[in-house]
Order: C-alpha cells, then sequence, then structure tokens
C-alpha cells in the first residue's frame, strides 16, 4: 500500500501559522483590542507555528522521533514546554536554553530569542500555554486572561515567522549539536556558508 503524499512541509506549515497571525493584525494595529474575541485565535496561531517549528526541528535532525513526541505530550495534547523538555533531555541539558538558541540561531529581529523563551517557559506564558495546549479555545471554553499577549505585537509575530523561516538552520544546529553532545560538556557547531 503506497502511503500518502503531504501536501505541505512541516516547515511550509509552520510558516502559514505564523503568516496567518500576521494578517489578522497586519494593516490595524488596534485590531486585536478592538477584537477580543480574535486574541485566543491570534494566540494560538503562532504557538501552532512554533510548536510545529520545534517538532520539525526535533524529529529532522534525529533528536527524536514523532512518536517519542506524541507518547510525550498525551496527556497535554500540544505542550509545547513538553516538546522542548523533550529536546534538552536528548541534549543532555537542563535547562531550556539550547533549544532556545537553535531555534533562534539566525533570526536577526530585535528580541527573538526572549520571546520565544517566553512562549516555551516565560511565567506569564504559563496559563496562556496551558490554555494552548488543552484545546479549549477548540471547545469555546476560554475565560478572560487565559490568552496572553507579548507587546508589541509584531515583535511577537516577526520573532515565530523568523524561526519557522530559518528552521533549516535550526535543523543544522541541533544535528550538530546532537552528534557532539554524547562527546563533550559542550555544544560545538559548524557554520555552513
Amino acid at each position: 500500500m503506497k502511503s500518502k503524499q503531504h501536501i505541505f512541509t512541516g516547515t511550509e506549515t509552520a510558516m502559514a501559522y505564523a503568516i496567518s497571525a500576521e494578517r489578522l493584525c497586519e494593516n490595524n494595529t488596534n485590531f486585536l483590542k478592538a477584537n477580543p474575541t480574535c486574541v485566543p485565535i491570534f494566540v494560538s496561531l503562532l504557538y501552532q507555528s512554533l510548536e510545529i517549528s520545534i517538532k520539525q526541528a526535533g524529529i529532522d535532525s534525529g533528536l527524536f522521533t514523532l512518536q517519542e513526541v506524541l507518547h510525550r505530550q498525551y496527556r497535554s495534547g500540544h505542550g509545547i514546554e513538553e516538546i522542548a523538555a523533550l529536546a534538552v533531555e536528548k541534549l543532555g541539558g537542563n535547562n531550556f536554553e539550547p533549544v532556545i538558541m537553535a531555534m533562534t540561531f539566525k533570526n536577526q529581529k530585535n528580541n527573538s530569542a526572549e520571546i520565544i523563551n517566553q512562549m516555551i517557559c516565560g511565567k506569564k506564558l504559563k496559563r496562556t500555554r496551558e490554555c494552548y495546549a488543552s484545546r479549549c479555545l477548540g471547545y469555546a471554553q476560554v475565560s478572560e486572561g487565559d490568552f496572553a499577549i507579548i507587546k508589541p505585537v509584531k515583535q511577537w509575530v516577526d520573532a515565530v515567522k523568523e524561526t519557522a523561516l530559518n528552521l533549516p538552520s535550526a535543523i543544522n544546529v541541533i544535528t550538530q549539536w546532537k552528534n557532539t553532545a554524547k562527546k563533550s560538556e559542550h555544544f560545538l557547531i559548524w557554520l555552513n556558508k
């Protein structure tokens, strides 16, 4: 039996979610303030993009398998913190810094690493991560304050979009780190021109 051919790659899908979030606010910086019911959808689009980016980077680098991700996420739905923790465990680290560094290695926008860090493990977005992972939005079970926003919104969108765009670089970095992690207490990477 032939397997189905996928229409989009993981990188394209991550970009699609980020671009969709960008379009919500593209021509109106006050859009979210004027349309508060769109906030959970906007935030979920950005989280979905980053979730796919981290999964794709881990799977394509050989750091973990899709089955390992699915097993890890079984209890929490789509926990981005859990996927990042799986990557850290596989690399042998004890905090999220290696994953954040790999995912934002080629990003040029201001505060990109800090924004991605906030999304993965920041205290201010803990409730947002939990709501996103539980998929409560799909059941219209959203309460006031469940979905927080990182401001300025444009920088947030840029950070997530650039992370998706630079996914090949993140895969390269993680692949190299994975190959050195067992032999050294330091991660080594070589920049390809």
